[in-house]
This record gives structure tokens, sequence and C-alpha cells, in this order.
């Protein structure tokens, strides 16, 4: 086995838990957006038979957006924007961004295995892949459990995996570019608490900066969305119309591209503590 894989090796075995833990969360809630488009759906049979119009659904509307067209797939990954689902993505990208080089630093494990034959590259690249890895199985968590739940309730218009598989890439793009924004501090320091709180801060000011900018009454803030990574992810234009997968990937990747390219910069050429 090459070091590399003894690596990714290793970093599966300590993290299974807390992976498996999200996948199974992120499973269990992507059955939930379901399970809330069947009710809904039936309200709107109910309120169409009853007094020949759908209910006017503000909250959905608000959660979807402007691409909002209440179709089955529309429905469910409306959800996809709220906090719950958002947050196992955003913990696992910061541990993992945080644990890349400062949590190894901190336990004294660095220098004994970069006194094996491990480069620095191979290392670090080891922990890059191995966060991308785990990214791609929350998003398959959340397609996996949308489809399962499919199969118990009646929806209307039931989304293939192909279709549920686009907002799933552009929620672990997402995670893709706040691991990027935290490993770059993980690399330069020495202390993962300090990497965990700054790339907590960075992303919470984010998320608060596309909430502030999409509240109506503040429409002159809007500019301001810009600035934040979250206006890369929308989750109900990717099944309405499927226009921005293509950008929004891309947008977030080279934000995650360029916090990497930052953190081999420096890891290449810092010196570690004597104590690691």
């Amino acid at each position: 086995m090459t070091p590399f894989f003894a690596l990714l090796r290793k970093q599966a075995g300590e993290t299974r838990w807390a992976l498996g833990i999200s996948a199974a969360a992120l499973f269990g809630l992507s059955w939930l957006t379901v399970y809330v488009a069947h009710v809904t759906e039936s309200r709107i049979r109910r309120e169409m038979a009853s007094q020949g119009a759908p209910p006017p659904m503000r909250f959905l509307r608000g959660m979807g957006g402007a691409d909002m067209d209440f179709s089955t797939v529309a429905i469910e990954v409306a959800f996809w924007n709220h906090p719950f689902i958002l947050l196992p993505v955003i913990v696992w990208a910061i541990g993992r961004g945080s644990s890349a080089v400062a949590r190894e630093i901190e336990r004294g494990t660095l220098d004994p295995i970069l006194s094996r034959p491990v480069s620095r590259t191979s290392y670090l690249a080891s922990q890059i892949t191995f966060a991308v890895f785990g990214l791609l199985i929350l998003g398959g968590a959340m397609v996996a459990g949308n489809q399962a739940a499919a199969q118990y309730y009646p929806l209307e218009t039931p989304p293939g995996p192909l279709l549920v598989a686009k907002p799933a890439l552009n929620l672990a793009a997402l995670g893709f570019a706040i691991y990027g924004a935290t490993v770059v501090f993980s690399a330069i320091d020495s202390a993962a608490w300090r990497a965990i709180l700054i790339g907590s801060v960075l992303t919470l000011g984010e998320f608060i900066v596309h909430v502030v900018a999409n509240i109506p009454v503040l429409e002159r803030w809007k500019r301001i969305d810009h600035l934040s990574i979250f206006l890369a992810y929308n989750p109900v234009e990717l099944v309405t119309k499927g226009q921005s997968l293509g950008y929004n990937v891309a947008a977030l990747s080279a934000v995650a591209l360029t916090g990497i390219a930052a953190a081999f910069a420096a890891f290449l050429v810092r010196d570690l503590p004597a104590s690691a």
C-alpha cells in the first residue's frame, strides 16, 4: 500500500463515525423533504377541489426563491436551503479543513508521519482527497434519501436520481468552498481551534450577507449578495431551469482551489513546531 492510500485509510478510520452520522442525518432529512412534498401536494389538491385555487404557500416561495414553480422536485429541494441541511456539510468541511495540519500538530502526530517516506505534498493531498470524498458521500446521501422516500409516499411527479443529483452536487461544491477557505488557516497555524473559529466566522458571515441581501424590504442591499458564496447555491433553480449548475460549481470550486493552493504554498515552506 502506497503512503498516499495508507493516509486515506488512516483518515477513514478516524472519521468513519462522524461521516457516517452526518450521512445518516442527511439521508433522514432528505427523506423528510419528500414527506413534506407529499403533504404539501395533498393540501394543494384539497384546496383546488374545495376552493378552485391553490393556497398561497408564501413560506415555500420564500424558501425556493424566484425560481419556485411548486413542482414536486421544487417543493422537495426548496428545503435544501434550510440550515439543518446545510449544517452537516458545513461542519464536515470546517472540521476536515481545520484538522488537515493544525490538528495533527496539536496531537504531535504530524512529525512522525512526515518522518516516514511521506512528502508534505502527498500528506496534504490525501487530506484534501478524503475531504472531497466525504462531501460526495454527503451529497449522495441526499440523493439516496430522496429516492428511497419516493418509494413510500405518492407524489405528483417524483424526480429521478439524475435530476436530484444536480442540487446534491451543488451542495457538495458549497462544502468544498468552505473547506478551501478553512484549510489554508490550518496550514499556517498550530491550533485547530483558531482555524475552526475563522472558518466558522467566515461561513456565518457569508450566510448572514446572503440572508440580508434576500430580504424583500432590504432590496437596496441586494448587490452585497455577490460577496457571499451562498449566491452560488441555488438548488431550486437547478431542478426547474438547470442553467446555473456549471457556473455555481465552477465558482465554488474556484474559491476552494484558491484556498487549497494557498494552503499548499504555506505548508510546503513552513517550519513545524519542534514539539510536533
